[in-house]
């Protein structure tokens, strides 16, 4: 099975849970919840709570983050808004 490519230009869509997803040739490439891009990987390159996604480098990021410092506070409050 191989992984999905991102070739040229993929269009911004909405889909019903109003989360941003892109699709480009029929395909369904997700979008980071935190900082808004495409992974390199695809769908392969990250993980999924509750149907939002976020990618490899924010999960680096999140993982990293000393409790109390700025980047902790911004994953508690997205992650906080995913479940309430």
């Amino acid at each position: 099975m191989s992984k999905p490519t991102i070739t040229a230009q993929p269009s911004l869509e909405l889909n019903d849970n109003n989360s941003s997803i892109l699709k480009n040739g029929g395909k369904i490439l997700p979008v980071c919840y935190r900082c808004t891009k495409v992974p390199k990987e695809g769908l392969y390159d990250g993980f999924r709570i509750q149907g939002m996604f976020f990618c490899s480098e924010c999960q680096q990021e999140l993982f990293s983050a000393e409790p109390g410092s700025p980047e902790y506070q911004e994953f508690m409050f997205l992650i906080k808004g995913i479940f309430y």
